[in-house]
């Protein structure tokens, strides 16, 4: 097993189309991966689906951890880090 923890900059949080994003990336591996929101003390880990991810309720500036399981837990994590680092492809609006 695996792990990191990344910091949600996303305005939206983890929300709307970046759920979407995250969770169509875990679905590109094949690990079993989990996420738990840091900055709430109450949240729990849970699978990574859309039901998961909206009950976490990680908002911009929250800490996430997010664990990987299986032969390409270590690709997977550093999708995720990618993804969430670049905002999920967010484009600064002038």
């Amino acid at each position: 097993m695996a792990e990191i923890v990344l910091t949600v900059n996303n305005k939206e949080g983890l929300h709307a189309r970046p759920a979407k994003d995250f969770i169509n990336k875990v679905r590109e591996f094949k690990s079993k991966v989990t996420i738990q929101n840091l900055s709430r003390p109450e949240s729990k880990e849970v699978a990574v689906t859309p039901v998961g991810l909206l009950n976490i309720a990680a908002r911009q500036g929250h800490a996430i951890r997010v664990r990987a399981e299986g032969a390409d837990e270590a690709e997977v994590l550093a999708a995720l880090k990618q993804l969430v680092d670049n905002n999920f492809g967010e484009r600064d609006q002038a």
